[in-house]
């Protein structure tokens, strides 16, 4: 009896420690590359209790593809939201991204907002305070990074006096050539005294 007792315990205590990758679960595998940094946010998340979700750039793709490719965030996040009575805030500038985020996210659109409009002038008229912010708009191109990474800088500008004193700030793509899509966000925050605690594809930053 003490034994199964025992294997309660620690069945209890897995399930409780892995609360944060539920989101996860047969959709990205453990060493695809925005799997660390997704679970370092969430687990962040759930710490700060955030409550105001907000991505710039939602999910595209359709199937499994959505999640291999572009890490369909409006899913991860979305589903995160649902489970922690927060809310999730999705902008994008196309009307078909932001109607396959409709479809891909159904199950969990109680918990999220989804609007078609340009980041920038979103964050602007944006009314609440943000517990986390996830960057991932404007497409990187290599042979112009600085569109990407200029459009990214003008996001956090408007989007930063909104910020909480816990908030988070999660840039994907940055492990790519120029400084990927972060480079001036990251900059940006640093000469501000945030601190970068993961440094991965993606970049995760707090106060």
């Amino acid at each position: 009896m003490k034994r199964i007792a025992l294997m309660l315990l620690c069945i209890i205590h897995l399930q409780a420690q892995d609360s944060s990758v539920i989101p996860l679960h047969n959709r990205l595998s453990s060493r695809n590359m925005r799997y660390a940094t997704f679970q370092h946010a969430m687990q962040l998340m759930e710490e700060r209790n955030a409550r105001v979700l907000v991505e710039t750039g939602c999910a595209r793709l359709q199937g499994q593809e959505a999640f291999y490719g572009d890490g369909a965030s409006t899913v991860i996040f979305g589903h995160w939201a649902f489970l922690h009575n927060a809310h999730l805030y999705s902008v994008d500038i196309s009307e078909k991204n932001v109607e396959n985020a409709r479809q891909l996210a159904a199950e969990y659109l109680s918990a999220i907002s989804l609007s078609v409009n340009d980041s920038v002038a979103y964050l602007k008229a944006f009314d609440k305070q943000i517990d986390f912010l996830y960057l991932d708009s404007f497409d990187f191109e290599v042979e112009n990074p600085e569109a990407s990474q200029l459009h990214h800088l003008k996001e956090i500008q408007a989007a930063y006096d909104k910020l909480a004193p816990h908030a988070i700030v999660m840039i994907d793509d940055c492990a790519l050539p120029h400084g990927g899509k972060g480079k001036y966000i990251i900059q940006y925050l640093l000469e501000k005294g945030w601190k970068i605690v993961a440094q991965k594809y993606q970049v995760i930053m707090t106060r």
